[in-house]
């Protein structure tokens, strides 16, 4: 009887340590501490200009995306994006990525983003927004509302569907 009391206790424990530390892990990411749009550069196409996003203005919904030109989920993202503009021209979005500029251009091109004002493309040059965001994989994508504060972030990417309600939150 004593054993299985100490063994229920110890998977009490363990239980409750789990859940605290899963809660303190959770409190302590620098986009939940910190809700505002982070300020970091964009290394914009014409490889000279550097945007910093700390400058990017109130007034409309803000999109982030981090994508990887070879990345087959961030191509059907670009994909979906490109076929619901409409639901998403009132809509500030910088995608970026860490790879060499010219594979950017050729993303953008490729997926015919690079014709919508609305849309900026840049090179993450200092890996900020994987590490803010804590992101496993690409696509992330982070949403932000009128007044630069924090909606939701999706990491590894979403569908359309799912991209598209958070813009409306």
């Amino acid at each position: 009887m004593f054993m299985k009391l100490k063994a229920i206790l110890l998977l009490l424990s363990i239980f409750v340590g789990v859940n605290l530390y899963a809660q303190t892990a959770n409190d302590s990411l620098p986009y939940l501490q910190h809700p505002e749009l982070p300020a970091f550069r964009l290394q914009m196409m014409d490889s000279t200009t550097v945007l910093n996003t700390y400058n990017i203005k109130q007034g409309k919904k803000t999109v982030l995306m981090l994508f990887s030109p070879d990345c087959e989920h961030c191509q059907h993202m670009a994909d979906s994006m490109r076929n619901h503009m409409e639901e998403m021209q009132d809509v500030q979005i910088y995608m970026f990525s860490f790879m060499d500029l010219y594979q950017i251009k050729n993303f953008a091109a490729k997926y015919k983003l690079n014709r919508y004002k609305n849309i900026t493309f840049g090179k993450d040059v200092d890996f900020f927004f994987a590490g803010f965001y804590k992101l496993t994989s690409v696509p992330g994508i982070a949403i932000y509302d009128k007044k630069k504060k924090f909606v939701k972030l999706f990491n590894g990417g979403a569908k359309i569907e799912e991209l598209l309600a958070a813009i409306k939150e």
